[in-house]
């Protein structure tokens, strides 16, 4: 099962998608980072084209066995702060500002 995480570097915030793999040798790491989606606001507006447009999707994400209903609840994580079980996941989405 894959999931969402978050790491936050150089006050950025960049998403990846991640799967539980267990142990793993010489490392203290229980997750594997398996796709790296980008900083966040931009993470969520190719996500929302690759709704629009699912002929786009990345075939690596196929082969993982994601699919439209995966996308639409990384979409509404990152826009809610919510993941599927309820957990807080909180994401900082900066709009531009309009003048």
């Amino acid at each position: 099962m894959a999931y969402l995480s978050q790491v936050k570097s150089n006050g950025k915030q960049y998403i990846y998608l991640c799967m539980y793999v267990g142990a793993q040798e010489y490392s203290t790491r229980k997750e594997q980072r398996v796709y790296a989606f980008g900083e966040a606001r931009r993470a969520l507006v190719q996500m929302k084209r690759w709704k629009r447009r699912f002929t786009e999707f990345p075939q690596e994400l196929i082969d993982l066995g994601c699919g439209m209903k995966d996308l639409e609840q990384w979409i509404q994580t990152l826009e809610t702060g919510i993941t599927p079980k309820g957990r807080k996941f909180p994401v900082m989405i900066q709009k531009r500002a309009v003048f």
